[in-house]
């Protein structure tokens, strides 16, 4: 038998198999991201507007359709979202399958108001404080008569409710938005809504729950499946764009790193990592009367825990503190007094080349908030970010982007969108 390219679960287990399972049924969804939009290198704020696909996306869309045709099972039912954009693919797959489509508006993308349809920097240049405060907060924060992420959950998650109940161990495909992809993952897999920015399925994706009593498990996230082999002559063709890119944030605490990322991630349609020691602060993890031994341990294991999750980003991602930022803590906790400085130095260095870029971001430009996390001393971060820039600039393998020395988002987000553009091939 000629084994197929790709390792996509089939949805069939062996007999062992069914013979272990918690579940008397098991619920099969499948969510498919459409493809490319029309303008999408635009930096337009698009959320419900009705954009058909660009002719790139029309072939993704097709792609996949075909491929979910031939390899997976045959679904019970096939939803989409009632914009075009899925529409489109949600009528394919339906007709390949002979099943009629169900077209559900409660499937469509987080409605963004009045920022439908205008630029970024127009959006800015008006409501700059409304701006700063979405990307602090996307998950709570909404656009001007818009909805927040926390809105699309509740929305989607209503939905599930009602449609996990009708077709429960039946085979379900959706066709719909990344936003309600990231707001499925979170409630299936028990994660807090603000981590849905980890989720960024690429367009013409395929993502894929197994739901029984005992939860829901992950098969596939992302995945384009109809990429795979040599037969894919779309997937690598010059029409189609590389990885996309790994970019990691340094700086001291209170410089913005979190708000520009956040926004990069979603502009760039990579997941963001938020900031390990963050966290775990957050979260009552208490720093104080650690011995330098301990200290050296905790970078050890938080740098495996990030490693782990830039690792798992397989198509790019933003995160929140390069290798470098774990050298320069050595240096500032007076770790290196006794322990291996210089072997853990030459690592981070060399971790550092894993990056397409590092972009250090200023002291001083914004003012630093008391969020009960980090210290508001500026003398105290500003001694960090003095060690981390002399840190970067002997021992980065990797091209670093200053980031300007202004309060406005979108000036720095175009700074830094135009440097990685002309950046060397």
């Amino acid at each position: 038998m000629t084994q197929e390219p790709g390792q996509a679960f089939t949805g069939a287990f062996d007999a062992a198999t069914t013979k272990i399972l918690p579940s008397a049924q098991v619920t099969r969804l499948h969510l498919l991201r459409h493809g490319e939009v029309r303008g999408l290198t635009q930096r337009i704020v698009r959320g419900q507007m009705d954009e058909p696909l660009s002719p790139r996306g029309e072939i993704e869309s097709r792609e996949l359709a075909q491929w979910f045709a031939r390899h997976a099972p045959r679904p019970d039912v096939v939803l989409t979202s009632d914009l075009v954009r899925c529409s489109v693919l949600g009528a394919d797959v339906a007709r390949r399958a002979g099943r009629e489509l169900v077209v559900d508006a409660r499937l469509r993308e987080q409605s963004m108001g009045a920022w439908e349809g205008r630029t970024w920097a127009d959006i800015t240049s008006v409501e700059p404080s409304a701006v700063t405060a979405y990307w602090d907060n996307y998950y709570e924060s909404r656009p001007t008569g818009g909805e927040s992420f926390a809105d699309l959950e509740a929305r989607v998650v209503a939905w599930w409710e009602v449609a996990s109940r009708a077709y429960a161990g039946h085979t379900i495909v959706v066709a719909t938005h990344i936003g309600v992809i990231r707001a499925l993952a979170c409630h299936l897999l028990g994660l807090r809504g603000d981590q849905a920015l980890r989720f960024a399925p690429a367009t013409g994706s395929h993502t894929s729950f197994l739901i029984g009593e005992a939860g829901a498990v992950l098969a596939q996230c992302g995945e384009r499946p109809w990429s795979f082999g040599e037969g894919a002559v779309v997937a690598n063709s010059s029409t189609m764009s590389a990885r996309k890119p790994r970019i990691a944030l340094s700086g001291s605490a209170g410089t913005g790193k979190t708000t520009l990322g956040r926004r990069l991630a979603a502009e760039l349609g990579v997941p963001f990592i938020d900031e390990i020691m963050r966290r775990r602060i957050e979260a009552g993890f208490d720093i104080h009367g650690m011995s330098h031994s301990d200290w050296r341990a905790l970078m050890r294991e938080q740098w495996s825990e990030q490693r782990a999750l830039e690792d798992a980003a397989l198509d790019g991602f933003v995160v929140d503190r390069s290798s470098l930022d774990y050298a320069a803590f050595f240096l500032h906790y007076d770790l290196h007094l006794d322990g291996d400085a210089q072997g853990w130095m030459a690592q981070m260095s060399a971790e550092s080349a894993r990056y397409d870029a590092v972009l250090l971001f200023p002291w001083g430009a914004l003012p630093l908030v008391n969020d009960g996390v980090r210290s508001t001393n500026p003398f105290t971060q500003l001694r960090f970010q003095t060690i981390l820039e002399g840190t970067i600039e002997r021992f980065a393998r990797t091209r670093v982007i200053r980031v300007p020395e202004t309060n406005e988002l979108e000036q720095r987000l175009s700074f830094i969108m135009a440097g990685m553009e002309s950046a060397p091939a």
